[in-house]
């Protein structure tokens, strides 16, 4: 196969606000977003990409859904349509694939509510969607999580499989695509492959990939949008900020050429890798109860519901009570915004907000003790 180019559109924030009361009112900022995605997919047409892939979120609904839990599946059932039909028009315009994530209900708009990766073919029909097979404890509480993992052949391209965000925490994601015979993996996310720092993070994408020997694409919304080749190494990267297109130019069935001391060169590493695995070794990994779990029995754990809760708060309501402690900061008021940091710290523990309130907690104690 030769040459392809693909991409990655790292998008800026387009949240639609929890405030915005109604649907038609939500779907109206849908419209504007999609005005602006659709943009970026002319751009990335323009550049000579064949398949382009948005960040998870791509609609900027989860705010507004934290906001409205009870109505958000007969809006993002709209919402979803009118993703695709765009998306779809302009895939076909301009003959490249698209793959868009969003949380999306099923057939039912009043059912499950699973956050789905769509991949849209070159013609803009859907060849096929991901259902997230590991949404987080906080998200289990409106989505459903997914079952498969499927690899869908995309024409001119290869064996596509896609992820999302935490899916990526979990080693056995990317092996499974793998052995599901994928060539190229697109990662749609808000988020980091590890619970570690920013280098941890992407050495575990480069694992990922150079562990099943796959092109990885990671879209990731503001920031830190990368693409990685099929032995783990980084082929395009991206600068901070949005909306920016990484762009890299591939052939998804080369790359993998390998081989250890004794066993000489292998024109796809695959073909020895999948064929030494000792399956009947590896019982433990499909264990519902491992014996891991004994041992960490008395670990506290948060309740599915709380957390959901918790993360419907910290995208609305904490949300806007962090930016007002900021406030508080950058006008020199630091009683109450140190008050305010601290209230967030111990509400929400750690989801986003209580880590970012700590770290300006942090700051602020490393200013006084400087002296500013």
């Amino acid at each position: 196969m030769s040459r392809i180019t693909v991409a990655a559109a790292q998008t800026a924030n387009r949240t639609i606000g929890f405030r915005i009361g109604s649907v038609e009112s939500a779907l109206d900022q849908i419209d504007v977003t999609l005005d602006a995605l659709v943009g970026l997919a002319h751009e990335a047409a323009d550049a000579g990409a064949r398949l382009l892939a948005f960040p998870e979120d791509t609609l900027g609904t989860l705010e507004w859904q934290a906001g409205h839990r009870n109505e958000m599946g007969p809006m993002l059932a709209a919402a979803g349509q009118r993703m695709l039909r765009v998306l779809g028009e302009v895939a076909h315009a301009r003959q490249m694939a698209i793959v868009c994530c969003n949380d999306l209900p099923g057939e039912d708009p009043r059912g499950p509510v699973y956050n789905t990766a769509v991949l849209l073919g070159a013609d803009g029909i859907e060849i096929g969607r991901y259902l997230k097979v590991q949404p987080t404890l906080a998200e289990r509480g409106d989505r459903t999580p997914g079952e498969v993992f499927p690899v869908f052949d995309l024409p001119g391209v290869g064996r596509i499989g896609l992820c999302i965000c935490y899916d990526l925490l979990f080693p056995e994601t990317t092996r499974a695509l793998a052995l599901n015979g994928a060539d190229l993996v697109v990662h749609c996310t808000l988020g980091g492959a590890s619970m570690g720092d920013a280098e941890a993070d992407l050495a575990a994408f480069r694992t990922r990939a150079g562990d099943n020997f796959l092109y990885l694409i990671v879209a990731w919304r503001a920031g830190n949008s990368r693409i990685f080749g099929p032995k783990g190494q980084i082929i395009a990267d991206a600068v901070q900020g949005g909306d920016r297109l990484i762009l890299a130019e591939i052939d998804p069935q080369s790359g993998r050429e390998a081989g250890d001391a004794l066993g000489g060169m292998t024109s796809d590493f695959r073909a020895r890798l999948f064929r030494e695995r000792n399956p009947a070794a590896y019982g433990i990994l499909v264990d519902p109860s491992p014996p891991a779990l004994e041992y960490l029995a008395d670990v506290e754990v948060d309740d599915v519901a709380m957390l959901g809760d918790r993360f419907a708060a910290a995208l609305t309501t904490g949300a806007e009570a962090f930016e007002e402690g900021e406030a508080w900061l950058n006008t020199g008021d630091k009683d109450r915004a140190r008050t305010r940091f601290e209230e967030l710290s111990e509400q929400f523990g750690t989801v986003w907000i209580g880590r970012a309130a700590r770290k300006r907690l942090t700051s602020m104690t490393n200013s006084r003790q400087g002296g500013g």
